[in-house]
This record gives structure tokens, C-alpha cells and sequence, in this order.
């Protein structure tokens, strides 16, 4: 799918999600929704303790590789090594959505400041969703309940 540059909205007006066509959620109390970016679909501001992580939303036709591509594309973010395709059941947990399951992969880089990333994707039609968390592990750790639940919150659109 290719977006378009979009202009910034006015200082004064409202952000108004407008996702693409296959799923909808309600954002967990105190997360605040932006505009994505440019292969972002939304974007979350996160109240404390978690305001240095962020949350991102962005969807894409086909794969995109598949599944173990993606996970090592995460692992890479992390500066952690990529794993085979065995290795991907063990690293894997579900969260069942009111769209479907979606597979969900916790990773934490190496440090003295490490960061943490939990990745969902779910396939809706002929697309595949894509939600990150991530940021600061402290951060992640204190978010990652709500983003569970805003995952099991997770609903195909009407039409």
C-alpha cells in the first residue's frame, strides 16, 4: 500500500484517526492516539510511568516476508541475533483478538540501558497488521498489560 504525504493539520485542530479499512480498536484510558507516520498507521502517547514508550500501529499488504523475517527485523532493532525458523514457536505467544489470533514476540536488548520491543501481527484479508511497543524496558514493563488488552481489543470493521 503507498501513502501519501499528507499536510500537518492546524495547530488548533483535532487529530481524527482514520485507519484503513480491516480493523478498529479503543485505545486503553490515558493512551492518547496520533497520526501515524510515513508506514505508520497510528501512533500512542502513553501516560506515566510509561511516557518514554511509545506504541505504533502500521499495516501492509501481503507478509511481508513472513513471519521470521519479521522477528529477526525486531531482534535486529534490538542489536540481538537473528534466530532460525525453528526457534520461533518457543519465542511465540498468542493473544486471542475479537479479529483473530495474533502472534506476539517479547525481546529485550543487551546494556546498561536496555530496550525492550513486544510485536504483534495479525492477518486481516490480505493484509498484515503490525503493533510495537516499545522503548525503555522499565517502560515497556509498566505498559505491557495494557497493551495486551488493547490487543484482545483488537475488531474487524463492520462493513
Amino acid at each position: 500500500m503507498r501513502r501519501e504525504a499528507k499536510e500537518a493539520p492546524a495547530a488548533t485542530a483535532a487529530f481524527e484517526p482514520t485507519a484503513p479499512a480491516g480493523l478498529r480498536w479503543t485505545a486503553p484510558q490515558g493512551w492518547v492516539e496520533g497520526p501515524g507516520g510515513s508506514m505508520q498507521v497510528a501512533t500512542f502517547r502513553l501516560p506515566p510511568p510509561s511516557e518514554a514508550a511509545q506504541v505504533s500501529v502500521a499495516t501492509f499488504p501481503g507478509d511481508v516476508g513472513g513471519e521470521l523475517a519479521n522477528v529477526n527485523r525486531w531482534r535486529g532493532q534490538l542489536a540481538l541475533a537473528p534466530v532460525a525458523e525453528g526457534e520461533l514457536a518457543a519465542l511465540r505467544s498468542r493473544v486471542v483478538t475479537r479479529a483473530g489470533a495474533a502472534s506476539v514476540y517479547d525481546f529485550t536488548g543487551e546494556g546498561a540501558a536496555p530496550v525492550r520491543l513486544v510485536a504483534a501481527s495479525l492477518r486481516v484479508g490480505d493484509s498484515t497488521w503490525f503493533f510495537k511497543l516499545n522503548g525503555p524496558e522499565a517502560a515497556v514493563a509498566a505498559a505491557r498489560p495494557a497493551f495486551l488488552a488493547f490487543l484482545k481489543g483488537l475488531r474487524r470493521d463492520a462493513a
